[in-house]
């Protein structure tokens, strides 16, 4: 395994990680509990931070007493939970990387399903936050005792033909206060006709052009009393959107779904103006781009005086900008690359809807984690324990061909369009594809690509080859999306399981390290081949594979971690769909024939301690083996909001039904 620093923010979580335990005492080894987040067991117990399945930096304050300002962060929807939080300053790391404390739990107006848009300033020794609600900003006070933040009055927005969707707050001389707003041009973003889980959807032309609109955003001012303004030049609206904005020390900041990062002088004098667009840049004169889907920037205070770092958001962790405090030679402000932000007493963060795998990666006879993510990214999790005490450390990006493994399907490689360009659901598994004795790397993804890593290193130092595409009848490998594949070695064969393009279980042959042989589609008892949705289009797929013995009777079962929609094995009866659309789930199909010719039972859903797992809405990955306390094989299951939970086997069910 190669680690490279340089632009590779995941695999900073590991630096950052150590250089936060170089100035905290260790703590002693977290226990994991079944049915709960797998802690970070390693060093000091720090982690990267996540608000949520989506975290959206919203301001800054002494609050607490700590010299560092407090942090106050939002979290988005399908998060656990959804809302408003603050997070006590703890320092820096050596490295100058922010540090926080557990999260309080924060009250705020017109609480609902949405994560709150707000701007929260610290002036005059008050906290004042100023939420957006439709076309009307809410304006607040602080009230620590209550840790709420308290209505005080509603300021009409005037002048805008559609609602804001972001706002930034700066004080106006007299006590008063000017805002910008971030507001959308009004273009539609989906295709003409049936929808995106519709069988007749259809996202690109046959020039492979996208059907739909891709819309901006602008930036407007807007002071009380007064119609908003557009500062915005005519060229510089921001694509998709503008995710949220920050204020602080004359500059303006704001962010691109696609990850720019823009800068804006504030122009002084009596009439609201910003200077002319210019992007953030690293030290390689590279325009930054966020490691993240949507940009979410936050102006934080540096530690020279005057100087402002960044903390931003987006689908995932908070991540810090570092100010250089210079400028290239475009006068475009310069930062370091991104690293985690850090967070006390942190459970392990694997990406957002992560795909872990349970495996000895590295060779040291410890069992380790393996997960992709929906970044594109695959992380690596060292057990620094016992398989049975395990201490696990942050995850470390791994490289392939000597490059950072992270897919992005960019315009077009993503059947629900554009909009999802940085978002790669990379689906990992990890398997010795060649037997060689040295794991692999298999894998699905966004594009609905299957492909290999072939690990060209030492059972003690991995090393991955660059990917290899997978072929069936000289033919790459497609199906449906988002799948991560069955792999087990039956009779000297491995056998390879994935989604046809009939969103049905089927079953693959290896031939080489680039071949299938096609076995067919998998049935149940009754002949009936077995599909995993009742959607279309983009709510095809999504299936994560284990090909295990779940009951050890010696036959190869399958467990398959699903979204909620999944309808195994057909439309009207299929799980979990017909349980009520109970949320994400793993099933259980029992093998009845044998291992070279597999047929099924009809699935079940997995319990722990007689209630159902379902760990969220959109997807899940599973993965079995022997790590964590107890006597017989675990559970290892994603949240989609990146945290892996631990089930213990002796709490799982139903197991052994004959």
């Amino acid at each position: 395994m190669t680690l490279r620093f340089l632009n590779s923010w995941t695999a900073a979580a590991l630096a950052a990680s150590l250089l936060a335990g170089s100035s905290a005492p260790a703590l002693a080894q977290p226990a994991w509990r079944s049915g709960a987040p797998i802690p970070v067991g390693a060093g000091d117990g720090r982690g990267p931070l996540t608000a949520g399945l989506t975290s959206f930096p919203a301001g800054f304050a002494h609050v607490t007493g700590a010299a560092e300002p407090d942090l106050f962060a939002a979290a988005g929807r399908f998060s656990f939970p959804l809302g408003l939080f603050l997070y006590p300053a703890r320092g820096r790391t050596a490295g100058g990387i922010p540090v926080f404390g557990e999260r309080w739990t924060l009250d705020y107006p017109e609480k609902g399903d949405q994560p709150p848009i707000c701007a929260i300033v610290e002036r005059d020794g008050a906290v004042h936050g100023f939420f957006l609600h439709g076309m009307e900003i809410i304006d607040t006070r602080f009230d620590r005792d209550r840790r709420a933040f308290v209505e005080k009055s509603r300021i009409p927005v005037q002048g805008l033909a559609h609602a804001p969707q972001a706002i930034a707050a700066l004080p106006a001389s007299g006590g008063g206060w000017r805002f910008v707003l971030s507001v959308p041009d009004g273009r539609g973003y989906a295709p003409p006709g049936a929808g995106s889980r519709s069988s007749e959807y259809v996202p690109f032309d046959g020039a492979g052009i996208w059907r739909g609109g891709i819309g901006r955003f602008y930036l407007w001012g807007f002071e009380p009393g007064q119609p908003a303004r557009r500062l915005s030049g005519e060229g510089e609206g921001i694509l998709w959107n503008a995710g949220r904005l920050t204020a602080a020390g004359g500059v303006l900041v704001s962010g691109s779904w696609f990850g720019d990062l823009y800068s804006y002088a504030i122009e002084p004098g009596p009439e609201f103006r910003l200077g002319p667009r210019r992007h953030l840049a690293g030290e390689d004169g590279v325009a930054l781009r966020h490691p993240l889907a949507g940009v979410y920037p936050l102006l934080y205070p540096g530690v020279r005086a005057g100087s402002m770092d960044v903390i931003a958001g987006g689908e995932g962790g908070l991540v810090f900008y570092r100010a250089t405090g210079g400028a290239d030679p475009l006068g475009r402000p310069v930062y370091h690359q991104p690293v985690p932000v850090i967070e006390e007493n942190a459970a392990l963060y694997a990406g957002t809807l992560a795909v872990p795998t349970i495996v000895d990666w590295d060779g040291d006879g410890v069992l380790d984690i393996v997960a992709g993510n929906s970044e594109g990214r695959i992380l690596f999790f060292r057990n620094q324990g016992s398989n049975r005490k395990p201490a696990m450390a942050p995850g470390v990006a791994l490289h392939a061909g000597g490059r950072e493994i992270h897919v992005q399907p960019g315009y077009k490689g993503d059947i629900q369009g554009p909009g999802e360009a940085r978002w790669g659901y990379i689906s990992p598994n990890v398997f010795d594809w060649n037997g060689d004795g040295l794991p692999d790397i298999v894998a699905s993804d966004s594009t609905s690509r299957h492909y290999v890593y072939l690990n060209r290193g030492t059972r003690r130092a991995p090393q991955l080859g660059p990917e290899r595409i997978l072929y069936l009848d000289g033919l790459d490998l497609h199906g449906t999306w988002r799948v991560r594949p069955g792999l087990a070695r039956v009779g000297g064969r491995v056998a390879y399981i994935a989604l046809d393009e009939q969103d049905q279980f089927h079953l693959y042959w290896r031939l080489d390290d680039s071949n299938l042989s096609d076995a067919g589609k998998l049935r149940l008892e009754d002949g009936r081949a077995i599909t995993s949705n009742f959607l279309f289009a983009g709510g095809k797929g999504r299936s994560k594979f284990e090909i295990t013995d779940w009951d050890g009777d010696g036959l190869l079962d399958l467990l398959v971690a699903t979204p909620k929609h999944h309808s195994v094995p057909e439309p009207a009866t299929g799980l979990p769909w017909a349980l009520g659309a109970p949320g994400t789930s793993v099933l259980w199909l029992k093998n009845t024939g044998t291992n070279e010719a597999p047929k099924y039972r009809f699935p079940v859903v997995l319990e722990h301690k007689s209630a159902r797992i379902h760990l969220g809405h959109h997807e899940i990955g599973a993965s079995v083996g022997e790590l964590g306390p107890g006597s017989g094989r675990n559970l290892i299951v994603s949240r989609e909001d990146g945290r892996l939970f631990f089930f213990q086997g002796e709490n799982l069910g139903p197991v052994r039904p004959r």
